[in-house]
């Protein structure tokens, strides 16, 4: 849920600067080149608690799929030495 709400944000903050370089008319290419420059570094301060907490847990789900396949592994172990 946290993916897709770090997402919707990234794009709404483009979508507003592109509507704003929009307004100072300039033309779509370079409004959009523009919204995306200065999209890019305001996500990176303004979102950086919705990042940290994406990046949480992608690191919990990994660690969690790394602990069930050494489990799995070491139960494959022991039915070969059986």
């Amino acid at each position: 849920m946290i993916a897709a709400r770090y997402t919707v944000l990234r794009l709404l903050i483009f979508i507003g600067f592109f509507a704003l370089f929009r307004l100072l008319r300039l033309e779509v290419i370079w409004a959009a080149v523009a919204a995306a420059l200065v999209s890019m570094v305001v996500s990176y301060f303004v979102l950086a608690p919705d990042r940290r907490r994406l990046e949480a847990g992608l690191e919990r789900r990994v660690e969690d799929r790394v602990a069930r396949r050494r489990a799995q592994v070491d139960a494959e172990r022991v039915d070969e030495e059986d």
